[in-house]
């Protein structure tokens, strides 16, 4: 859950112009004939790594098959042209404390939240800044030990004729990172992938880039990031002066979904659920954001709301509860938000270019990796995106830090 401050029209404006510079710079396709690849490197920003292949340390090694193994990621309105089918499921949940320790995963709904308030309310006073000095919170972990723990425990119903039922396994937040690649300027990101019984594993691992950006944060942006936890337990508890907030136990629901022909089966940390009746709940995700009312949002502009739609779409969420503040931190509405509301109002962004974006993603890695992984032989190809060059790289590695897959898991599929 995350908190965000509100920019003005003009600013994002300026920000979409940029934008389109950028992005109309980039690569149509890796494999179009060579006097359109000439052009294209022609079209390349001065000092591109075309002909450079990342490694994980953020190294060049020179290659001379960079351009064969590189994915450019094109300017938005060029993935337009066709809305992909999907279709989500929750097939399962789980608690947990720690993604890296599978001996901290429960199979149960110990860790699920309830919202407390009507959705629409007004006149309340919740001070986010309570807490805030005494708080400390890891970061939470990118491991993906707590998924293939699920995994296990149910692969009576998700392997068939020793093959998977899904062709990729990852956490939610990965396949976000993946869509609005083609959006993203400023922070890259980096993906182990191994192929295991004809299904791909994603995993997530921190860059040099990221944690310089964690260093760099500035304490209003650390502020925000606490608002969103501190909303979460005011808006989930009943008395709040005598339960500590403790972001590591959280409920993780279980999603089996299809985006065009490509199975997916991923977890995602769920805020709360709302009770509808006595019987029957329905997931919420719960945000904080400046403003008096929904209407000071601007999502006609602003792509971080594209974030939340992409978050909430890839799990069947419909509703958000917005925490409405001033600039004190202080709450004093609490306001429903249908994320229908937020699609219908983009002009910067449409579902189909980041699910078309995907499907090209899922095309590429489909290509790149190709062994399976085994004890004697564990395959992982890193996938590297750069905002600069705006274009993701791909090369094998035999790091052992790469391998995610524990040999607990493989012998469980033995």
């Amino acid at each position: 859950m995350a908190s965000a401050k509100v920019k003005t029209q003009d600013e994002d404006e300026v920000i979409i112009e940029e934008e389109i510079g950028v992005f109309e710079q980039t690569i149509k396709q890796v494999s179009a004939p060579t006097t359109e690849k000439r052009k294209r490197d022609d079209e390349l920003p001065t000092g591109s790594p075309s002909k450079y292949a990342s490694n994980s340390d953020r190294n060049r090694s020179g290659t001379t098959t960079a351009e064969l193994d590189a994915l450019p990621v094109p300017f938005w309105k060029k993935l337009n042209y066709r809305q992909p089918f999907f279709e989500t499921n929750e097939i399962g949940f789980f608690s947990l404390i720690n993604r890296a320790d599978e001996k901290e995963c429960f199979d149960d709904k110990r860790y699920l939240r309830v919202y407390k308030y009507p959705v629409q309310t007004l006149n309340v006073n919740f001070d986010l800044k309570i807490g805030e000095l005494d708080f400390t919170s890891d970061e939470q972990s990118k491991n993906i030990n707590a998924m293939l723990w699920w995994t296990l425990k149910h692969k009576d119903t998700i392997l068939k004729n020793n093959k998977f039922t899904f062709d990729f396994l990852s956490w939610r937040g990965v396949l976000r990172l993946i869509m609005f690649s083609i959006f993203e300027k400023h922070s890259d990101w980096l993906l182990a992938v191994i192929k295991f019984k004809n299904a791909y594993f994603l995993c997530e691992y921190v860059t040099d880039n990221q944690i310089k950006e964690e260093q760099n944060m500035t304490p209003q942006h650390r502020s925000f990031c606490y608002y969103g936890h501190k909303f979460e337990e005011y808006v989930t508890k009943n008395n709040t002066s005598i339960e500590t907030l403790n972001p590591s136990k959280q409920f993780s629901g279980v999603f089996q979904s299809t985006i065009g022909s490509h199975r997916l089966l991923y977890g995602a940390e769920m805020d709360c659920v709302i009770e509808r009746s006595s019987s029957t709940t329905e997931h919420i995700e719960l945000k904080v954001c400046a403003g008096k009312t929904v209407d000071d949002l601007p999502f006609r502009y602003n792509r971080k709301f594209a974030k939340w739609w992409i978050q909430c779409f890839l799990v069947g969420i419909k509703t958000m509860i917005i925490g409405l503040r001033d600039d004190n931190g202080i709450v004093n509405t609490l306001t429903p938000l249908n994320i229908s509301q937020m699609e219908q109002a983009a002009e910067t962004w449409t579902r189909q270019s980041f699910f078309n974006f995907f499907l090209s993603f899922a095309d590429f890695l489909k290509q790149h990796v190709t062994n399976e992984y085994s004890l004697d032989q564990k395959d992982v190809v890193l996938f590297h995106f750069e905002p600069s060059s705006q274009r993701i790289t791909m090369k094998k590695s035999s790091d052992s830090k790469y391998h995610f897959i524990p040999d607990w898991f493989f012998n469980g599929f033995q």
